[in-house]
């Protein structure tokens, strides 16, 4: 059984008691009778306290201690912090355990596949600060390349996929794992860099995808039906709406690169999003209109 699967088992059982949280020889008796998890061995405080430990420091998730009066308790802290990925953490863990306990539940719960087989040994490799080595194959390429001594700084998801982000011969690159394949933990281990920040190097954009271009201020103008979708779930952390009268559509307001990854995101919402400003990335995604278009011509 490996390390990560006990933290996600302690991290489920322990959301599974809510508010009121367990005491440690509940843990202890829970983890006990998992044979599964814990191998016959029994679950010993500071074995608990280590795990508790990885957990916080891997997630980002705290088991937090509190007395009810009578005795001390463990719950899952609710402090707001890497909000999003610890909701999405969560979210996940509670879909694993209704899916993993009752067969009958699981038949109505349709989960997008990924392939993340890679995702374990690199989680590893971040936690030790240990190198990794793994073939790599970009869609664009028909072979392999083979990269060894990479440096793994963090883990980035979207659009359903995990990226590594790292560094390899001094210089930053970023890979998507379902195209890694013989992923190895090497047993050197490496120095992160401190100066290393992954909100500050995601500031000013959407998407994975980070070019070496102006921050512009970007206006769309977005359908209603289309706008509340946008407001529940925002493209970016510097989306804003401007005041409009006008209640067929909304103006929001963002400021960011418009990147490759921007530009596919407003094209996917077709006509329910018009670009106002700046007038090159209107004159772009106009550009893309006009080729797609003319896949259509012979139609009419």
């Amino acid at each position: 059984m490996t390390p990560l699967k006990k933290y996600i088992w302690l991290v489920d059982t322990v959301m599974r008691a809510r508010e009121k949280g367990l005491t440690l020889r509940q843990i202890a008796e829970r983890y006990e009778q998992d044979e599964n998890i814990s191998e016959g061995e029994p679950y010993a405080r500071r074995t608990f306290l280590r795990h508790r430990d990885e957990v916080l420091d891997l997630f980002g998730i705290e088991i937090e201690c509190y007395s009810d009066g009578s005795e001390y308790r463990y719950r899952i802290a609710d402090n707001g912090s890497n909000g999003y990925f610890r909701r999405w953490l969560l979210d996940s863990i509670a879909v694993n355990r209704i899916v993993t306990d009752s067969r009958e539940a699981a038949q109505y719960i349709s989960i997008e596949s990924t392939n993340n087989s890679a995702l374990p040994i690199v989680l590893e490799a971040l936690k030790e600060q240990r190198l990794v080595s793994f073939d790599y194959k970009p869609y664009w390429k028909e072979s392999s390349t083979h990269y060894f001594n990479f440096q793994p700084h963090a883990l980035k998801m979207f659009e359903r996929r995990w990226y590594l982000i790292g560094r390899y011969h001094k210089t930053q690159r970023t890979f998507a794992l379902d195209r890694m394949t013989n992923v190895l933990l090497q047993e050197e281990n490496f120095k992160r860099d401190p100066k290393f920040d992954l909100d500050k190097m995601f500031s000013d954009a959407y998407g994975i995808i980070v070019e070496d271009i102006p921050v512009e201020s970007i206006w769309l103008k977005v359908e209603e039906n289309q706008a509340n979708y946008l407001r529940s779930l925002p493209l970016h952390r510097s989306q804003m709406e401007l005041s409009s009268k006008n209640k067929d559509y909304a103006i929001f307001a963002l400021r960011v690169r418009p990147t490759f990854d921007l530009r596919q995101k407003i094209l996917s919402l077709g006509s329910a999003v018009e670009v106002l400003k700046p007038q090159s990335l209107r004159e772009e995604i106009r550009e893309e209109v006009c080729k797609m278009k003319a896949f259509y011509q012979d139609d009419e």
